[in-house]
């Protein structure tokens, strides 16, 4: 751990301050690139600040500051409306990256979607395809997104997933 600093996931609800960091993070990653505006990540994320139903968004803070973040949602990609829930903006600041936070805030959100009741994941990804794989998703296929070909990936949340973890 950078610094000896606990690193703990949250809620966002739990940190409801945190919604311009999120939005900021999105927007500046994603949204500017796919004709989105910051006012619409703050809306996203204002909406996923919850814990009881998709959309739901977790939060990763070290030492009272904001390092992470990933979403749980019921569609990120439109060319595959028919899958559902999805993995969405996983985003470590660049201070905090190559630490594990990444894997804590994937993990968590696992659990969060097997405790919601969901037996498998979906996520799309231009770039990051090795730290999901690593980690036991698949690929299903290549999609076009409006960044790009993607990784289309799935996860089934199967008990034996998350023995060692419960």
């Amino acid at each position: 751990m950078h610094g000896g600093s606990k690193i703990i996931v949250e809620y966002l609800e739990t940190y409801p301050n945190f919604i311009p960091v999120c939005a900021s993070w999105a927007f500046g990653q994603w949204g500017c690139h796919s004709n989105g505006s910051f006012a619409q990540a703050e809306r996203e994320f204002f909406e996923a600040a919850q814990t009881q139903s998709i959309p739901l968004t977790l939060i990763a803070i070290e030492a009272g500051k904001p390092a992470g973040m990933v979403s749980l949602w019921e569609s990120d990609f439109r060319g595959r409306l028919d899958l559902t829930p999805w993995l969405k903006s996983l985003y470590v600041h660049p201070f905090h990256r190559n630490r594990g936070i990444a894997l804590l805030l994937i993990r968590r959100l696992e659990q969060e979607a097997r405790r919601l009741g969901y037996q498998s994941l979906y996520l799309t990804t231009e770039d990051a395809k090795n730290l999901y794989t690593k980690n036991g998703w698949q690929e299903i296929e290549y999609v076009n997104t409006p960044y790009g070909e993607a990784a289309l990936m799935t996860k089934a949340l199967t008990r034996a997933n998350y023995a060692c973890v419960e």
